[in-house]
């Protein structure tokens, strides 16, 4: 969050109840009565059968599929310089559908955006993951906190898989500035088309350099990346049909 604006003016009482918590960690978002969509890396093991809570209701797993472009970084990519480990995760598709095992049939899904014309619009981006400041950075320790918080900011960048944004200093920045830290993955970033919400992203990852020992997410200045939903419609289709 920005520095200067109180963590109350982020808060949100409720979450969309088209945002789903994840088993593990992370969040997916319903898109059809018995589809939630997610980034693969909030899948941890094997969901089948597993049970998930939308809305108020549980719903089982019936299965999980796993975008074929994903790449899991390996042991070595996660410790020492950063480099390979952002050359993996700008090169795969971070992105998973999970079929419910019935209808979800209180909720209205929230329709996924299909165009490319997300360049320069405002997103409002949910999760319940860590927070912190631009200043200091995010504090991971209040992940456990599970706290519903919203921010906004503007898309920078529409290329093929991602979408970026950059979290600015007050003097540049929107009144709710903000970015994704640890445990929002698959939060869902969202643009108001004639006052209707539409899916354009999923929070998945921030660009870092140097060391990982050494990297601290959140401060202003450092670009988020977010799986760009226009970029899978098809995908998404030929998984779910119509």
């Amino acid at each position: 969050m920005r520095h200067d604006v109180s963590a109350e003016k982020y808060r949100v009482e409720k979450m969309p109840e088209y945002v789903v918590d994840m088993p593990g960690e992370g969040h997916g978002v319903l898109i059809a009565e018995q589809w939630v969509v997610t980034v693969a890396h909030s899948i941890f093991y094997d969901y089948t059968n597993t049970n998930l809570k939308v809305g108020s209701k549980y719903y089982e797993i019936e299965k999980v599929y796993i975008h074929p472009g994903y790449i899991k970084p390996r042991g070595n990519e996660l410790s020492g310089d950063l480099a390979p480990l952002m050359q993996v995760l700008k090169s795969s598709s971070d992105i998973a559908l999970i079929k419910l095992s019935s209808p979800v049939s209180d909720i209205i899904p929230i329709s996924v955006y299909s165009e490319a014309a997300e360049k320069g619009r405002v997103i409002t981006v949910f999760g319940k993951g860590a927070t912190g400041n631009g200043l200091t950075g995010e504090n991971v320790e209040t992940k456990s906190l599970n706290q519903a918080n919203k921010f906004q900011n503007v898309v920078e960048s529409a290329n093929g898989k991602w979408l970026t944004f950059k979290f600015d200093s007050p003097k540049n920045a929107l009144p709710l500035e903000g970015m994704h830290g640890s445990g929002d993955s698959g939060g869902a970033s969202i643009i108001y088309q004639d006052g209707e919400p539409y899916l354009v992203g999923l929070s998945s990852w921030q660009f870092a350099t140097g060391d990982i020992s050494e990297f601290k997410g959140g401060l202003y200045g450092t670009t988020a990346y977010q799986t760009r939903l226009s970029n899978y419609y098809h995908w998404i289709l030929n998984i779910i049909g119509n």
